[in-house]
């Protein structure tokens, strides 16, 4: 009988895991986990893409169907003097701001907030520096028929920086329009006059603290008659 326990204590620690080979495990667990996460943040990163791609489709068709209510002409960017809308928000009155002129048009508050963005609108006139999108200046007063290249001239885009939701060519050489955000893998989603939109990459500065807008040799252009 004692041969026969022995013989199964030596089987039993034959079994069991050592030291060593635990920390083995433990070591392949790790560099798994560090080959696998920056997968699995991008993979989540190019979903949340997806839908801001879709966010700014929307809005980019919404401003369409505004144009041809307003006899071809964009939207204001900001407010206009003596005019108040009912706020997307159901409560209130807010400052014709373009996000508010073309919520009729989307009837999602939602479609404003990208899902990168750590800002949040939620319709009310108080809180749309929140909107995560910006809206080109150059078309403010345009008509859709001024538009010489409706498919890359610029119309909103992933914005990030200061208070208020326009966007400008040169903003950032520091005036008070948002610039472009390249919070989408270094790149970001663009809308354009026709109603598309689209990802792009976007460069920073030299100093790596402003990202630099598109221009005419990439194929983009902000001004309706493709000037620059």
């Amino acid at each position: 009988m004692s041969a026969k326990r022995s013989k199964q204590g030596a089987i039993r620690e034959r079994t069991a895991f050592t030291l060593i080979e635990l920390l083995v495990v433990i070591a392949i667990i790790a560099i798994l986990a560090s080959i696998l996460f920056p997968v699995f943040a991008r993979a989540r990163e190019n979903a949340r893409r997806a839908s801001c791609m879709s966010n700014l489709k929307q809005l980019g068709l919404g401003m369409m169907m505004y144009v041809q209510d307003y006899d071809g002409h964009y939207s204001g960017a900001g407010w206009a003097a003596g005019e108040a809308l009912p706020c997307p928000s159901g409560s209130g009155t807010c400052s014709s701001s373009w996000p508010v002129r073309i919520y009729p048009y989307v009837k999602s508050v939602q479609v404003f907030n990208c899902p990168s963005d750590t800002r949040t609108w939620t319709g009310s006139n108080t809180g749309t520096s929140d909107i995560s999108y910006g809206y080109n200046l150059n078309l403010v007063s345009q008509t859709d028929s001024s538009v010489d290249k409706p498919s890359q001239t610029i119309m909103m885009a992933d914005t990030q920086g200061d208070v208020t939701y326009a966007l400008y060519q040169n903003n950032y050489y520091g005036t008070t329009t948002r610039e472009i955000s390249d919070r989408h893998l270094n790149g970001s989603v663009l809308n354009f006059a026709d109603g598309h939109a689209k990802w792009m990459h976007i460069a920073r500065n030299t100093s790596n603290d402003h990202t630099i807008p598109p221009v005419a040799s990439q194929g983009i252009y902000w001004r309706a008659d493709a000037s620059s």
